[in-house]
């Protein structure tokens, strides 16, 4: 959301999963991230879809671009499930990212061989899993309790965003 606002976005729209734990806190990041650019986020921009869904994904895509003012950026809430978003816009006739930016979550293999290469965050999937086994066998064996797993992610710039000149 920062990146988007950085490259000049304010018309910024968040297609998020299922209401989890996981959702609430990249909504709330994502409103941390309006608020410091300083941007009114319309609820209209705030659409929930599934997860892993490119068919879900693709009618939030469709919702946003019918709407008077659409957006100039959305945010996907995962790579795979992007693929839905990308072919509404592209039967649309419509051009990523030189009408419209966007970006997804995870940083997946398929992200980097999209065209445009997906601007995404990567999380490291191996790594998080790996953590959580063993601090489930230590919560099992008694030597930890259970406490939340902190694995860092990359910023992976694509070319699926631009600079954004006017709003």
């Amino acid at each position: 959301a920062s990146y988007l606002a950085e490259q000049g976005h304010r018309r910024i729209a968040f297609i998020h999963g299922e209401r989890t734990l996981v959702t609430q806190k990249r909504i709330r990041g994502f409103n941390r991230a309006m608020q410091e650019y300083g941007i009114k986020t319309p609820p209209e921009y705030m659409v929930e879809a599934r997860y892993h869904n490119a068919d879900s994904v693709r009618k939030a895509t469709a919702a946003l671009l019918d709407l008077e003012e659409p957006p100039t950026a959305i945010m996907f809430p995962d790579d795979f499930s992007f693929i839905g978003g990308q072919t509404e816009i592209l039967e649309r006739g419509l051009s990523i990212p030189d009408d419209i930016s966007v970006c997804g979550y995870d940083g997946i293999n398929l992200s980097k061989i999209l065209n445009p290469q997906l601007t995404t965050w990567y999380q490291n999937a191996d790594k998080i899993g790996k953590e959580s086994v063993r601090k489930l066998v230590e919560s099992i064996e008694g030597t930890s309790v259970a406490e939340q797993i902190m694995v860092s992610g990359e910023f992976l710039s694509g070319n699926s965003v631009r600079k954004w000149e006017s709003d």
